[in-house]
């Protein structure tokens, strides 16, 4: 259901292709959620479907045409009403935390691994961050990137507690 609304708001600033559209997902929002081809074009479809969208093609030379997709009235009162709503409560699922949780089953250094391993994994998107916090053009896409750089500020915080407590307690090791 939301990426129905984020295609709305994205097409919100004008005419995108499916192409477009993924890509702007990535590149400025791939902190906040995700979004495949496989998930974007029945979307599409099912919006053009119920008028929420138009699409035309644009001829190309050398390739395929391509589809570009625009709002309509009907699609942007619908979105302004969803955006008007408030928000569902978030819906964490982390394979991280599942892989912790379940962790009771590794040896104290494959658990100290797997934390240090997810360290360095916030380390490289919290510099992507960084640079794109840098690059950012409007105000409510800084206000995401900052967002996501607090949870990763927090989140590292809590991994050291972790580690800490790992190194500190050889309660971890393997149970038979």
């Amino acid at each position: 259901m939301l990426h129905r609304y984020l295609i709305l708001g994205l097409l919100m600033d004008g005419p995108m292709s499916g192409y477009d559209i993924k890509k702007q997902v990535h590149s400025a929002l791939g902190i906040i959620t995700n979004a495949s081809y496989g998930t974007l074009y029945p979307t599409l479809h099912k919006l053009l479907a119920e008028d929420a969208v138009q699409m035309r093609e644009v001829a190309q030379t050398g390739r395929p045409s391509k589809k570009v997709y625009r709002i309509t009235d009907q699609g942007q009162r619908e979105f302004l009403e969803w955006l008007k709503r408030p928000a569902a409560a978030d819906q964490v699922r982390r394979e991280f935390l599942l892989k912790l949780y379940l962790a009771r089953n590794l040896s104290a250094e494959d658990l100290l691994a797997l934390v240090m391993a997810r360290r360095e994994e916030l380390e490289a998107t919290r510099k992507s961050l960084v640079n794109e916090r840098d690059e950012t053009a409007n105000l409510q896409e800084a206000w995401v990137v900052d967002y996501a750089l607090a949870v990763c500020q927090a989140e590292a915080e809590w991994l050291k507690q972790v580690e800490t407590h790992i190194i500190q307690r050889k309660e971890f090791e393997v149970r038979r």
